[in-house]
């Protein structure tokens, strides 16, 4: 209740602390958004201030521009101070347009532009002007020239021409040279021109006196342009924006002085109440580690009983995490082991206000059960009930034990084998219910003798002397015993006796169990048997079939005769074993055995080598042609239908054959080389028998040296992919490309991939091979794409081992995802074992493929199992037809026929056509005409590594 008390104090000190904290936050906030203003203001200000001091500049620029007279002038230089004075007026007129500019302000700044406009329009008239000034003086300096050649015209009026052009040049710099004394040398010229016959004095005259004129106005423009009052209204904006920044900045100041003053008071404040608070968690601290960290289980509720708090001990107890309880009613951990009654009247005691005390059967979070004693108070803070508070101590330990005595007690008499203890000096002190049904006594006859009683004298005192011998030593002994029962029957038992001892290594007790032989030596025979046969089949097992095999090689050598060893394996007995279940599976075997038995001698053995294989032993035979007979006789039979329960399974064999002494001299060599014998009818199609060949120890050697090289072919890089095209038959644009894998081995050269992918299925390797392929061929895609826009589709062989990873889907998809490859762009290319092999799990993934976006094609289309009736149970897309038919569509009508049938239900069926293959052009043209979409082959390209790719078709 104390801790409740004070955690309630807390909780209620916290809302005012959270409240000012957000006020302190939010004011500090405040200041520094205020304070990022005022900078703002600051820098706005300067900047003002700065275009205002260029306007100032710039004015004083324009009016030193006056005093270029009669000098060539740079105009473009005065036309870009008009355009910058008037652009940083314009920018300076946007900066001031807000509250800041007021009404005295805005009226300088009409001022000012007025004043501009009227000073340039002066300025330019000024331009014009002296540009008049300038042609004038240029034309005076020519007819000087041509005077001062003229023979006619006297020295003295050449002086006078002189001094006129010096005193006009003169009057256009100064202001000291008096026009009047210009005038009265000009009226002399006048007097000499019109006396002379010369032209040219006229003119000159002419000319000086319109230059005089045209700068007389120069100086009066000048003059009033000097008089123009911009700069002051510039001065005037200049003195009222500094005013206003000052009274701005007063303002801010006092502002952002509050907002300092508040938050140095409110974080105080802030400072005070942690302190306080601080103080009361430090003392809250110890009540909730002493509770957090309770042994015992503690959970608070609230008064409608929804849980607020647990500690570690009841997560550890429940399963439940403190964040999974909170919120939640304690009947979460009910286990519906206890009767309802039994929550009720705990319920209306607690809703009394008392102390209610009991044991709850609970459920953790994982279901199992588990057992405790609580005890939960009311919490009651000012009369008002606040909380329930429940201490619960976990007594399972207590009970499972107590349980497992009554289930010790339980077994002790119940159990089959007969038990009985006896005490340190050997007197028996209890039995169970077996031992004294198979001695036949009772319990109060046995108890406080001896187990001697019970000796039948088959063993002597020495071997009784050895037996405890070996217990006292060992604490053990096992062994056979021949023992009495009560009616005096000798009955066979083994004995297992063990010394208990206390916590000091004394001898406590003996247990002795006893199991009665009787049943198991009847079925000693049974036991025999199964040691040397197959359980399910009857048939000999591989132990009992290599031991007959040595002898029948020694008795053969003995009398120089042959014999012969056929390996038979079972076709597709996985998909029936997979797709059916072992059940059918199980029958189909015994049916086969049975089979092998009705069709082969007496005298032949026959031996379940293990699986679906099968093994026999010919001896005795005539020639070779016989076991051919025999052979096609086994095929024969074997291939029969079968009928089990719903099904009617048609299964083959393929059967290899090893003859005694050609193909071997001793029973290893035999049943290797009959194994690669078989294998040889197997990869001959099925359903046949093969003999045993030197060349076929060639090839296994061949595949053993593949086997071992393909180890590190991945790690050492050996691996490499070329990619052949597809291409438009229509329009022979390339369109797709097929990852073909490529392997050169630095020992065993180039290995054809129909070489080295049969094996690499059988070990298993194909399925780190098919990654590897996967995440290159994404890899070189991605780049062929991005070079070649026509490239839609990447097609990828994937062999039906790979169907079976559990992971094969998410790590397909995580390779697209990385090479950013769109999953319509991928094609997943399934051959003719997936299809022979096909089963709910590889089904169902494939569907996972197709409803993710990836294409599905069939490989090879058209040869061994692949039929159209799988187009109905496949997620089918794309139709590969095989290069067998395309090699002769020009000259075998049924290969022709065969073809056009495909296509034309493929197209019914709106799947895509690929014609593999095409070598000629004559091929190309009969697919094209017949509606194929696409081609590849050697006609249009050689597989190529895909920079081939880029540069050929990029």
């Amino acid at each position: 209740m104390v801790i409740l008390h004070r955690k309630l104090s807390l909780n209620m000190y916290k809302t005012p602390f959270n409240a000012i904290t957000l006020i302190f936050i939010f004011i500090l906030t405040a200041l520094f958004y205020y304070i990022y203003t005022i900078d703002n203001s600051n820098a706005n200000y300067t900047s003002n201030d700065d275009k205002i001091v260029i306007l100032k500049l710039l004015d004083k620029d324009l009016d030193n521009f006056l005093l270029h007279n009669a000098n060539f002038t740079n105009y473009d230089d005065i036309n870009r101070k008009y355009e910058t004075f008037e652009h940083i007026l314009h920018e300076l007129k946007n900066d001031l347009n807000t509250d800041m500019m007021h009404k005295g302000m805005r009226d300088t700044f009409a001022t000012i532009i007025q004043n501009f406009q009227n000073k340039r329009e002066d300025i330019e008239h000024f331009k014009s002007l002296n540009a008049s000034l300038l042609n004038n003086v240029h034309f005076l300096y020519d007819l000087q020239a041509s005077i001062a050649d003229e023979p006619m015209i006297s020295e003295e009026i050449i002086n006078d021409i002189d001094k006129i052009l010096f005193f006009i040049l003169q009057y256009s710099t100064s202001s000291y040279i008096d026009k009047s004394s210009i005038l009265k040398y000009l009226d002399s010229l006048n007097i000499h021109a019109n006396k002379s016959s010369s032209e040219l004095l006229p003119t000159f005259y002419q000319q000086a006196k319109l230059m005089l004129c045209t700068l007389s106005s120069l100086k009066k423009i000048s003059a009033t342009i000097h008089t123009h009052q911009l700069y002051a209204s510039l001065q005037e904006l200049h003195t009222s924006l500094h005013s206003i920044y000052e009274q701005n900045l007063h303002i801010q100041k006092s502002i952002a002085l509050f907002f300092f003053v508040s938050a140095i008071l409110i974080l105080i404040s802030l400072l005070i109440m942690q302190y306080y608070a601080h103080k009361r968690q430090k003392e809250l601290q110890a009540f909730k580690y002493a509770m957090q960290h309770s042994d015992n289980t503690v959970v608070i509720t609230d008064p409608d009983r929804h849980i607020t708090f647990v500690n570690e001990a009841f997560e550890k107890s429940s399963g439940y995490s403190a964040t999974e309880a909170m919120g939640e009613n304690p009947s979460i951990l009910k286990s519906g082991e206890q009767e309802a009654s039994y929550y009720e009247a705990m319920n209306e005691k607690l809703d009394d206000g008392e102390k209610w005390e009991g044991q709850f059967i609970n459920k953790r979070k994982d279901g199992s059960l588990y057992y405790e004693k609580a005890s939960i108070v009311p919490v009651f803070l000012n009369d008002k009930l606040i909380n329930y508070l429940a201490i619960k101590l976990d007594i399972t330990e207590f009970v499972e034990q107590n349980l497992k005595l009554a289930q010790a007690a339980t077994v002790f008499d119940n159990t089959e084998e007969a038990i009985v203890i006896s005490n340190a000096h050997n007197d028996i002190i209890s039995v169970n219910r077996a031992f004294m049904s198979m001695y036949g006594y009772e319990e109060d006859e046995i108890m406080g003798k001896k187990l001697t009683f019970l000796h039948s004298g088959k063993q002597g005192k020495l071997f009784y002397q050895k037996m405890w011998a070996q217990i006292n030593s060992e604490d053990q002994w096992r062994g056979k015993l021949i023992n009495v029962t009560k009616t005096g029957e000798q009955i066979p038992v083994w004995m297992s006796i063990k010394v208990i001892r206390d916590k000091k290594g004394a001898i406590n007790s003996y247990t002795a169990v006893q199991t009665d032989l009787r049943e198991l030596e009847s079925s000693q025979a049974r036991v025999e048997f199964l040691a040397y046969h197959d359980d399910l089949t009857g048939l000999s097992n591989r132990i009992n079939f290599e031991d007959h095999l040595n002898h029948a090689i020694k008795v053969a050598t003995r009398i120089k005769e042959q014999l012969a060893l056929f390996f038979i394996d079972l076709d597709r007995f996985k998909v029936i074993n997979d797709t059916l279940g072992h059940d059918v599976g199980d029958t189909l075997l015994t049916t086969i055995a049975s089979r092998l038995q009705s069709t082969l001698r007496e005298s032949d053995l026959i031996s379940r080598w293990g699986g679906d294989e099968f093994a026999v032993i010919l001896e005795e035979f005539g020639k070779q042609s016989d076991l051919a007979l025999v052979a096609n006789n086994i095929l024969d039979q074997l291939k029969l239908p079968i009928q089990i329960d719903d099904h009617l399974l048609n299964i083959t064999a393929s059967i290899g054959i090893a003859i005694f002494p050609e193909d071997g001299k001793n029973s290893n060599t035999l049943m290797k080389h009959a194994d690669s014998a078989m294998y040889l009818a197997k990869d001959s199609g099925k359903n046949n028998f093969q003999y045993y060949t030197d060349e076929l120890s060639k090839k296994s050697k061949k595949k053993l040296d593949i086997d071992m090289a393909m180890q590190d072919a991945l790690t050492n890089g050996e691996f490499y992919l070329h990619f052949q095209p597809q291409y438009d038959l229509s329009t022979k644009i390339i369109k797709g490309v097929e990852a073909l894998i490529r392997w050169n081995n630095p020992k065993l050269g180039f290995i054809p991939p129909n070489e080295f992918i049969p094996i690499a299925e059988d070990t298993g390797r194909i399925i780190s091979i098919g990654y590897f392929v996967f995440e290159e061929a994404c890899k070189a895609f991605s780049k062929m794409k991005a070079k070649i826009q026509t490239l839609d589709t990447l097609s990828v062989n994937v062999s039906s081992i790979q169907f079976r990873e559990e992971h094969l889907f998410d790590t397909f998809v995580a390779i697209a995802n990385r090479y950013q490859i769109p999953s319509y762009q991928i094609e997943i290319e399934i051959t003719e074992r997936f299809i022979m092999e096909q089963t709910d799990k590889n089904v169902t993934l494939l569907h996972n493929f197709r409803n993710h976006g990836f294409l599905i094609s069939i490989d090879d289309f058209g040869t061994g199992y692949s039929s159209m009736s799988y187009l109905k149970k496949l997620p089918i897309d794309i139709i590969k037809i095989d290069k067998s038919f395309i090699d002769d569509i020009t000259d075998d009508h049924a290969d022709f026929e065969v073809t056009q049938a495909i296509i034309a239900l493929s197209k019914k069926l709106n799947y895509k056509i690929i014609a593999e293959g095409i070598e000629l052009q004559v091929q190309e043209d009969i697919l094209n005409n017949e509606g194929c979409d696409l081609g590849q082959g050697y006609l249009f390209s050689r597989p190529v590594n895909y920079e081939e790719i880029i540069k050929n078709y990029s």
